[in-house]
């Protein structure tokens, strides 16, 4: 089993619609994502909403897969989440309530395979 570090993604701006924000490497077919967390950063003056998916491979983001749903995040505030465990070709989707309002960071993970 090997252990891979890498940075997933780079701060990154969530708007209205839904976006991907990384996927995992769909090869290895073994390939599994582990101990992910982001945290969720509200830059504005009001409070602000955020929703997040984990999407299987070959899906679409919805109700069935969502883990994070319409969370308020309150002004100049942050929030960490736990990734769930996700597994090759999968993809973490989100979005905000309002355009602008909040970013996304890594702030860890391992993936393994």
């Amino acid at each position: 089993m090997a252990i891979s570090y890498m940075q997933f993604m780079g701060p990154t701006v969530l708007g209205t619609a839904i976006s991907t924000l990384f996927a995992v490497p769909a090869l290895p077919a073994s390939t599994l994502l582990r101990g992910a967390r982001l945290r969720l950063t509200n830059t504005s003056i009001v409070a602000a909403t955020a929703s997040l998916y984990a999407v299987p491979s070959g899906g679409a983001a919805g109700s069935a897969n969502s883990f994070i749903n319409n969370k308020s995040i309150a002004p100049n505030d942050y929030l960490d989440i736990d990734i769930p465990l996700m597994g090759p070709g999968s993809s973490v989707q989100a979005s905000a309530g309002a355009v602008t309002s909040i970013t996304a960071h890594m702030v860890s993970g391992s993936l393994f395979s």
